[in-house]
């Protein structure tokens, strides 16, 4: 099986970028600054755009179908009664994302056969099932700590011959986590446990991605963090045991998902991948030829947007740790797309007197289809022009066979009302000469 190794993931409906433009814009756009793949972002399996999967495939790209594992940002296409599924948290949390509980039947049941169903109807390479875990950072003292839900209590009482599960909010009670360590001790390993069983189920389990789809690339997704012991760490306070999820589920891979403590860092160092070590060791301890992918995010935040020489020091990095493979949280959100002005990346002549200017990023329609902009030696009439995201289609009233143009374009803007922060002005290409 072939590993993607510069990956990028993209969620189509997140913002403006990828609005009102055509798939092949998108597509083209992601092939010029060579991804070989690329995880599609489903946050609602009724809203998907199949001609961009299509588009990307024809590229040959490696896409996956990139799904939330403990939740969800749109219950739209959640069944009738679906409200008890939900998390119980240690505190209300109504931040937009929608927790439900790993250990629910019902949960399970439903999550499984919506994955099985996307990848029978498209021609997904994969599936990325991300965010699998329990909440919270940093642990119990958080407010969205869970899962406290009667079946979660249920089944750890069960467990442990009949005892309740540790009190996290009253710290006068007398279980309450601090004060129980033995106690809290067997929380977290049935934590780990729940969590792998949920994996287990939905990959493994009847009716599940294995079954159903064999050549389907299975990743899990585990957070990782910069701590002494993020091995421990992350299945203490996330129910993440890496060594646990390789050897029972046997991903195909496996993602490690910086942590928002290390993403949000407005200085953080491209080689901060070396913190995560202790986890490709243990992986790898159970599965030595595992492949592995380390997920950046470079722009969710104003101070966390990175630049193409930082995302290429980055993956140096991973590289030096022995990861391959490296994907992006979120291709419209990088600083480039706030820096670096428009520019064109390939030109190409088309059958009926058509050129293709493919660009490095959107650009801002009105200002792109004025025909003053571009200007070919030896003159040739442009008689139509079309903008399409990043792309430029000029029909011109003739081009000679085995004669070569040059094209001069100026002053062509991108569109900063595109941007995922409006907080810088838009960027010009004063002017640039390509042969056609």
């Amino acid at each position: 099986m072939k590993i993607p190794t510069r990956c990028v993931q993209i969620d189509p409906f997140l913002g403006r970028y990828y609005a009102n433009r055509s798939a092949e814009s998108i597509a083209e756009e992601l092939a010029v600054h060579g991804f070989s793949g690329v995880q599609y972002i489903v946050t609602r399996d009724s809203r998907f755009n199949r001609e961009l999967l299509d588009a990307l495939r024809r590229r040959r790209m490696h896409v996956d179908y990139a799904t939330f594992g403990n939740g969800t940002y749109d219950t739209t296409d959640l069944p009738p009664g679906w409200q008890e599924w939900r998390m119980v948290t240690r505190q209300p949390v109504n931040d937009g994302y929608t927790r439900l509980c790993l250990n629910h039947h019902g949960y399970r049941q439903w999550k499984k056969a919506q994955m099985v169903r996307m990848l029978r109807l498209h021609p997904f390479d994969g599936v990325h099932i991300m965010e699998p875990f329990f909440p919270e950072y940093p642990g119990p003292t958080a407010p969205a700590y869970g899962c406290l839900c009667d079946r979660c209590r249920n089944l750890f009482a069960k467990t442990g011959s009949g005892e309740p599960p540790p009190e996290f909010i009253d710290e006068s009670h007398r279980l309450f986590w601090r004060n129980q360590p033995e106690l809290y001790a067997r929380w977290v390993e049935l934590r780990a446990e729940w969590h792998t069983a949920f994996l287990d189920d939905l990959v493994n389990g009847e009716g599940g991605i294995r079954q159903s789809h064999p050549r389907a690339m299975v990743t899990l997704w585990v957070l990782a963090i910069d701590t002494p012991d993020p091995v421990q760490f992350v299945k203490e306070v996330h129910g993440q045991d890496i060594a646990e999820l390789v050897r029972r589920v046997r991903p195909d891979m496996v993602c490690l998902q910086t942590h928002w403590p290390d993403w949000v860092k407005a200085e953080l160092p491209p080689d901060y991948v070396r913190a995560y070590q202790p986890l490709v060791r243990t992986a790898r301890a159970v599965q030595p030829n595992l492949p592995l992918m380390i997920q950046a995010d470079i722009g969710s935040q104003p101070q966390n947007r990175r630049s193409w020489d930082w995302i290429g020091r980055f993956r140096d990095a991973c590289n030096r740790i022995g990861v391959q493979s490296t994907t992006l949280y979120e291709y419209m959100l990088g600083l480039y797309q706030y820096t670096d002005p428009p520019r064109v990346v390939k030109a190409q002549r088309l059958p009926d007197n058509v050129v293709l200017l493919v660009f490095n990023k959107r650009l801002d329609a009105r200002n792109a289809r004025d025909k003053v902009c571009y200007q070919f030696t030896p003159a040739v009439q442009i008689q139509q022009l079309e903008v399409d995201g990043n792309l430029v289609r000029l029909r011109v009233d003739r081009l000679r066979q085995g004669r070569r143009y040059r094209l001069t374009v100026r002053d062509i803007s991108d569109d900063p009302s595109a941007r995922w922060l409006a907080d810088t002005p838009a960027l010009t290409l004063q002017e640039q000469t390509v042969q056609v």
